[in-house]
């Protein structure tokens, strides 16, 4: 199976934005934003949980990627990526003093949340109607 280089560089890009994410969400407290509430660290396990998920994630697809084993990884990352951004939503440790940019991120993580299902639910969907002819992981 012939790498694809756009498919390499995806990778290496998800790890790098993935390793830039976890340093700003573990940082965002002790950079005192005033709009963000020590409510963080209740759900900051979980997010952290899920960008290591998804770096790893993606170095495992930079070594190994056999089609079947890229959507079984993928739908992974994107599980643990919408429980993260269902506990900012739920937790919401944002406040905001403008009544409109409290709903514009609510309304900014729904849409996220949105976007996660549907990638779960296509990944789920592409490995049940998979060919059953390669069977290789």
């Amino acid at each position: 199976m012939e790498r694809n280089q756009e498919e390499i560089k995806e990778y290496v890009i998800a790890i790098i934005f993935n390793l830039i994410l976890l340093y700003v969400f573990n940082n965002l407290l002790n950079w005192h934003f005033n709009f963000v509430t020590n409510a963080l660290n209740n759900i900051l396990w979980i997010i952290n949980l899920s960008i290591s998920v998804a770096i790893i994630g993606n170095a495992l697809l930079l070594i190994y990627h056999p089609k079947l084993f890229r959507h079984v990884m993928k739908t992974i990352i994107n599980i643990f990526a919408f429980i993260a951004v269902l506990s900012l939503y739920l937790i919401f440790p944002f406040n905001f003093n403008n009544f409109y940019l409290y709903w514009i991120l609510n309304i900014l993580l729904i849409i996220i949340m949105i976007g996660f299902a549907i990638a779960i639910i296509f990944e789920i969907v592409y490995l049940i109607r998979r060919p059953r002819t390669n069977l290789v992981f």
